[in-house]
């Protein structure tokens, strides 16, 4: 048929479209092949789009579909490509000016807020439509206008330090939006961009063609403040601005669900200096399974991890690895289902700490940081110690 066959296991199952694995699968390797710069009548090439346009009909996963989009452009099936982009024009999602393409049935984080960062696959799929509007010049003079509203939204995606979600997204993002830049590139242009607040801050900064290349930036001094941006000249700039600080996750047990016990015996003098520590969790999500998943335990001040115990759950079934530090044990899972799994490993204490304090247990998915759980636990005498300092300070 010139299809390939899908074999094995997709860690992110939300690239993963049920009948349309082989499908998903096939669009890449042409896509790959195509980018190789091999010709459509290559065999492999020819009989694999022949493959792609007799199942076409058959595709409804949003993500096939935006990979095919891209494939039929590089490809030059006109009409195939424009099929596929009625059909997505149709399932995209326009607001204040952008463009995007997001899942349906995508769980919603109970905290999610404005601040919120799409999950990798749906940067991942509007990267590929825009990829497809702008990778013949032909394509991008006559949808310039949808192709700036993809990269406005993609634009906001973008983390402070250029990346987006994940490696897979951000690799993807990047290459659509060099393609874009490559497509309306120009060498006019002669732009300022002045900052300034109600307290006297002030910067200008300037862009032209001998420094567009070069990141500017400036350190605002009042938070909170009220700043104005104003810009005058010609040119495309992009403007980001960066507030960081720490807030604890809150608990949500929409997608995992999480408990941390330290054993069955109580304070004991055994207990007191050594302890084992068990995660139980389970997927709770609309699927069958998840991603895959990362689960952080914490050390307790004064404790760490016994390296041979963690270890031994390297041996366990879908544990891909282990990374032990002294103050944290991470175990990374290829899938978790709504099977209820419990890991074990032991800890002891190295430096003896009062009044100690819980420390977290965080679940989450790998591709999206957003659906999580959290536990906390402490020590199994923590509470004869607290009982003791209070009765030590009458």
């Amino acid at each position: 048929s010139g299809c390939f066959r899908s074999v094995g296991n997709l860690l992110n199952k939300d690239l993963q479209g049920g009948l349309d694995d082989d499908i998903a699968l096939s669009v890449y390797v042409t896509a790959a092949l195509l980018e190789l710069k091999l010709p459509r009548t290559d065999k492999a090439v020819n009989r694999a789009l022949g493959c792609l346009k007799a199942s076409l009909s058959q595709v409804k996963n949003l993500y096939t579909l935006t990979l095919l989009a891209y494939t039929f452009t590089i490809s030059g099936e006109e009409e195939a490509q424009g099929q596929v982009l009625r059909e997505l024009e149709q399932r995209a999602v326009r607001s204040d000016g952008q463009l995007h393409w997001e899942r349906k049935d995508r769980s919603k984080s109970e905290d999610q807020t404005k601040w919120f960062q799409a999950p990798s696959a749906e940067v991942e799929m509007t990267s590929y439509v825009l990829m497809a509007y702008v990778s013949r010049p032909e394509a991008l003079k006559a949808n310039i206008n949808t192709a700036l509203q993809i990269v406005k939204w993609l634009s906001k995606q973008q983390n402070p330090y250029g990346g987006f979600s994940s490696t897979q997204d951000t690799v993807v993002a990047l290459q659509a939006l060099a393609k874009y830049a490559v497509g309306t590139y120009s060498e006019k242009g002669n732009t300022s961009v002045i900052v300034k607040s109600r307290t006297g801050f002030y910067k200008e900064f300037l862009v032209n063609n001998k420094n567009r290349l070069l990141m500017q930036q400036a350190q605002l001094p009042d938070i909170p403040e009220e700043y104005k941006v104003s810009v005058t000249g010609e040119g495309c700039v992009f403007l980001q601005a960066t507030l960081r600080y720490n807030v604890p996750p809150l608990k949500s047990d929409a997608t995992f669900r999480l408990a941390v016990t330290t054993g069955h015996k109580g304070c004991t003098k055994e207990t007191r200096s050594k302890f084992k520590l068990t995660i139980t969790t389970s997927y709770s999500g609309t699927r069958n399974a998840s991603n895959m998943v990362v689960i952080e335990v914490k050390m307790l001040s004064g404790f760490i991890p016994i390296k041979s115990s963690v270890r031994e759950l390297e041996k366990r079934n879908l544990i891909k690895k282990v990374e032990i530090k002294p103050d944290q044990v991470t175990i990374y899972i290829d899938e978790l289902s709504h099977t209820t799994e419990q890991y074990t490993f032991s800890v002891e204490q190295d430096n003896e700490v009062k009044n100690l304090k819980p420390a977290t247990v965080i679940v989450y998915d790998y591709y999206e940081k957003d659906e999580h759980a959290l536990a906390e636990y402490n020590a199994p005498c923590s509470s004869e110690d607290d009982s003791k300092n209070k009765n030590s300070e009458k």
